[in-house]
């Protein structure tokens, strides 16, 4: 077994100790403070030690402390947490230009190589989302061509739901394969089977990644050298056998596309983004349009587009375990508005404030990415009298704004109808933000409420949603990774008469 000798090890504590010195010193001679933060951060730690696998709560206790901006040390790094909307609204909307980049960190960039559009920065990032916005636009996004996609995979979801016979099962699967089979129509131009055991791994080491890289990998992003311990201790390795064989699928669907790419029937997302590489190769344009950010964005699509979707439906079906009067009352609203004979579709949505409502109010109460998507700054920058260095890891803590009291009042509550109006149709107040704001702004908002839509009122219109036999309800505590996941449960799907 490999071992660190004494003297190797002593050389790591003296450079760190000397950097993380020097950094003191260079903050005490700062023009302006960094924010406000705990004391006490250790050599080469930091405040690394004060953290737990869900610091939630930990984070809205130094919110109350230190106020709706602080800062901390975290290995290397300078973590600034911006805690409330104005202060995100000011920063990623007005000053977009320098807090839209993203930060140095080991663990994603080892698996995004900054590539793609949820990783990269600057003009390839602008040219990434341009692209990828233009084809998906194409193919339907936000139209109801993608509608009819959707309600496919809803058609498959609820043949597996009927499967069960009533009996208690596990949803996860069955929700992370449907919606990951729209995902695969938009990109791929195919769904794929059930029992693929092809498209069956590739989901389930797409599903292990999101939990490491948001789990135990995560400590690398802030200790890097930690990966030279013998051993697999934070999962890197599997991370890296994941992604190799994720990679491996993505490029044979490339591949197939490119052997038999015709520029008169482009048809999917793959397909659209090749016939950009081949403009942009004869017009000798120099561009970030390539294989290799392709596949990056590729897997930016199933990480951004399926895991979250997947994951709020599952919380879906444990809040109307646990409310079962809203339940009920999303189905006496389809039953009034829609009826029984076909499927609430795209048109109905308008008719449906209260499905809606209930919609909005589990992507609040889920809150499935409670600290968003990290952001860095291009430049030191002053901002609200504080001093935030170029690089500084900037944390947008995305579950104080969808809990505060001061915004919603009784956050605490499952409520719908706090998005109804006075004459009750569904309204979204600005704070309502589970898909951030800015530039960076989820890329698939407008499909993921789509989806969520569709899924929700055709389950409730063909299906009530029960506790096992034995009455168990699952718990409202998710667990936190890359999403906040909801705990394994199970759940009886009877069929409404």
């Amino acid at each position: 077994m490999l071992q660190l000798d004494s003297t190797t090890f002593l050389i790591f504590l003296i450079v760190f100790l000397s950097l993380w010195f020097l950094f003191r010193r260079r903050a005490g001679r700062l023009p302006c403070p960094l924010p406000p933060g705990p004391p006490y951060p250790l050599p080469v730690l930091g405040h690394l030690y004060l953290m737990s696998k869900d610091p939630r709560e930990k984070f809205k206790a130094w919110r109350r402390q230190y106020g709706d901006i602080f800062s901390l040390h975290l290995g290397p790094h300078v973590l600034i947490v911006i805690s409330s909307y104005q202060l995100l609204k000011e920063a990623f909307v007005k000053h977009g230009d320098i807090f839209s980049h993203r930060p140095d960190m080991y663990v994603l960039d080892h698996i995004g190589k900054k590539k793609g559009v949820i990783l990269s920065s600057g003009e390839r990032w602008k040219e990434q989302r341009k692209v990828a916005l233009e084809i998906l636009r194409e193919f339907g996004l936000g139209k109801n061509i993608l509608a009819e996609k959707i309600q496919e995979e809803v058609k498959e979801y609820l043949k597996g739901l009927e499967t069960e016979n009533s009996a208690a099962f596990n949803p996860s699967h069955l929700t992370h394969h449907c919606i990951a089979n729209i995902i695969c129509s938009i990109v791929f131009g195919r769904r794929y089977d059930f029992d693929d055991p092809h498209f069956l791994k590739c989901m389930d080491k797409l599903e292990s990644n999101m939990k490491d890289v948001g789990g135990d990998a995560a400590i690398l992003n802030f200790m890097p050298y930690l990966r030279f311990l013998p051993g697999d201790l934070f999962h890197m390795k599997r991370v890296d056998r994941n992604a190799a064989f994720i990679d491996a699928f993505c490029k044979d669907a490339y591949t197939e596309h490119l052997k038999d790419y015709d520029e008169n029937c482009v048809k999917d997302f793959i397909s659209g983004y090749i016939r950009e590489m081949k403009r942009k190769d004869a017009a000798d344009e120099e561009t970030t349009i390539n294989e290799e950010n392709l596949l990056q964005v590729i897997g930016d699509l199933f990480a951004a587009g399926m895991e979250t979707t997947a994951t709020t439906l599952c919380w879906a079906i444990i809040y109307f375990l646990h409310y079962p009067w809203v339940q009920e009352k999303c189905y006496q609203e389809i039953q009034e508005k829609v009826g029984s004979g076909r499927l609430p579709g795209l048109q109905d949505k308008l008719s449906l404030p209260y499905v809606e409502a209930t919609a909005m109010e589990i992507l609040r109460t889920s809150n499935i990415v409670p600290f968003g998507v990290q952001h860095t700054v291009s430049e030191d920058v002053v901002f609200h009298e504080y001093f935030i260095p170029k690089n500084a890891i900037i944390l947008p803590l995305m579950d104080s704004v969808l809990s505060d009291p001061e915004i919603w009042g009784d956050p605490e509550s499952f409520r719908p109808e706090r998005f109804l109006d006075e004459d009750g149709k569904c309204t979204r107040p600005e704070e309502f933000i589970p898909f951030s704001l800015g530039r960076r702004m989820c890329l698939g908002e407008s499909l993921a409420r789509m989806e969520l839509f569709l899924f929700l009122s055709a389950m409730v219109q063909r299906f009530i949603f029960l506790p096992p036999e034995d009455g168990e309800l699952p718990s409202l505590q998710g667990m936190l990774g890359t999403t906040l996941c909801p705990p394994q449960f199970r759940v009886r799907a009877v069929p409404r008469k």
